[in-house]
């Protein structure tokens, strides 16, 4: 990369030629992209089987200039991890190694407090840790992964995250069945005395998957890929004061939505990104395409596309 400020992108790895390999070939393809914001610069930070398997979200921290990434393993095992390398995939550290998370999906960063926010899927909670892996709690659990019918029930299956520290707040999301219109969005607190509650934000979304906050606005970002017209969408909701419930409560008359979509007809839409140079958004999807759009939602475009590839969590880094 030329440019200071570039996206990281995660590619699964999916979308590669499967003739003639095994399951654990399959799903040792992933790689971690450095995309020019304008699409035209692409080049490998990290393609280490040893280190991704199935990789799925990414932050970067500025401070120390380190990206932090989560493997969902090997489905159905408990083998989920997160690592953390270098902006050019240098230093490869095991923040949580094997086993000590499920299914890592999303991940997010409270810069201020300098911990790590990650849904955990088929491990069905909301975990926390410092930025070397120490002091790993569990914030919210939505059932007993070693328990069946939990294991199986996606309503409790935990994938996006966001954290807004000026709010004592974090959110994740509740998927759902694939295309089920059963999907949540909670809330927390930060701090909490005894144990935390989850407050249901908005229901009966398509899908919804990876989030993020704006803090100053006090508006909640997410993607969605769940059937049409509501799922592949990228949406918005106004959150009140107290960043615990949202600033309308009673559905549109029009819409009948509490929340609005901005932008639809994505190929299975994962991560989001906001564009620190012009407040626009990026988006990927797992067809293998990076899109970006103004933050009202108009002139969406494509950043990259490369059908070869499937791709998940996108970042913003500056070097």
């Amino acid at each position: 990369m030329t440019s200071s400020t570039f996206l990281i992108a995660l590619d699964v790895g999916l979308s590669n030629p499967v003739a003639g390999k095994s399951f654990r070939d399959i799903i040792s393809q992933g790689e971690v992209l450095g995309i020019s914001l304008d699409g035209k610069q692409v080049s490998s930070i990290l393609n280490n089987s040893h280190l991704l398997s199935l990789p799925d979200g990414v932050i970067y921290h500025p401070a120390n200039q380190r990206l932090y990434m989560t493997n969902m393993g090997v489905p159905p095992l408990n083998d989920g991890s997160v690592i953390s390398t270098r902006l050019d995939g240098t230093d490869p550290q095991i923040i949580l190694s094997k086993g000590q998370i499920h299914t890592p999906k999303q991940i997010a960063l409270d810069k201020d407090n300098g911990k790590l926010y990650i849904s955990d899927r088929e491990g069905l909670r909301v975990m926390r840790c410092n930025l070397d892996g120490s002091g790993l709690e569990t914030l919210i659990q939505t059932g007993d992964y070693k328990t069946p019918s939990d294991a199986s029930d996606s309503t409790k299956w935990c994938v996006g995250i966001a954290v807004a520290p000026k709010r004592n707040a974090f959110y994740w999301t509740q998927k759902g069945p694939s295309k089920g219109a059963q999907g949540r969005i909670f809330c927390s607190r930060i701090d909490s005395e005894g144990e935390r509650q989850a407050l249901c934000l908005i229901n009966h979304l398509a899908e919804p998957i990876d989030l993020e906050i704006d803090q100053e606005s006090n508006t909640l970002y997410w993607t969605d890929r769940g059937e049409l017209p509501y799922g592949n969408t990228f949406n918005k909701v106004q959150l009140d004061e107290s960043g615990l419930g949202l600033k309308k409560e009673v559905a549109d008359d029009r819409t009948g939505l509490k929340h609005e979509i901005l932008v639809q007809n994505f190929d299975e839409a994962i991560g989001l990104a906001r564009n620190p140079e012009d407040g626009g958004w990026f988006v990927s999807d797992m067809g293998g395409t990076i899109w970006s759009f103004d933050s009202d939602g108009g002139s969406k475009s494509v950043v990259f596309q490369d059908k070869r590839r499937s791709l998940t969590g996108i970042a913003i880094a500056r070097e």
